[in-house]
């Protein structure tokens, strides 16, 4: 999926990280959508991420995504008033 996004586990509410199987144009539309923190994390637009799920239309999966970012933001991993979540990003299979 050269320069896509994709958005996997949409039913997975208690985790959020990014899987580094990328190439430079997978990289560069992260990078539309997100912004470096520190480490090994960004802060991701939450808009961009509801449109990747196949669930985008579904009310109650995009209330459980909303409930789950109010959640983690007493620990730094989502900032409501920007609309955005922290991701941590793996290295995925044959990553280093």
């Amino acid at each position: 999926m050269d320069g896509e996004l994709s958005l996997e586990e949409i039913d997975d509410l208690k985790s959020f990280s990014i899987i580094d199987n990328s190439n430079d144009a997978q990289r560069l539309a992260l990078d539309k959508i997100s912004t470096k923190a520190e480490d090994d994390h960004y802060w991701i637009d939450v808009e961009p991420v509801i449109s990747l799920s196949a669930k985008s239309d579904d009310p109650l999966w995009v209330d459980s995504f909303w409930e789950m970012l109010k959640a983690v933001e007493p620990y730094g991993y989502s900032d409501m008033i920007k609309k955005r979540i922290k991701a941590h990003v793996k290295n995925g299979p044959g990553k280093k």
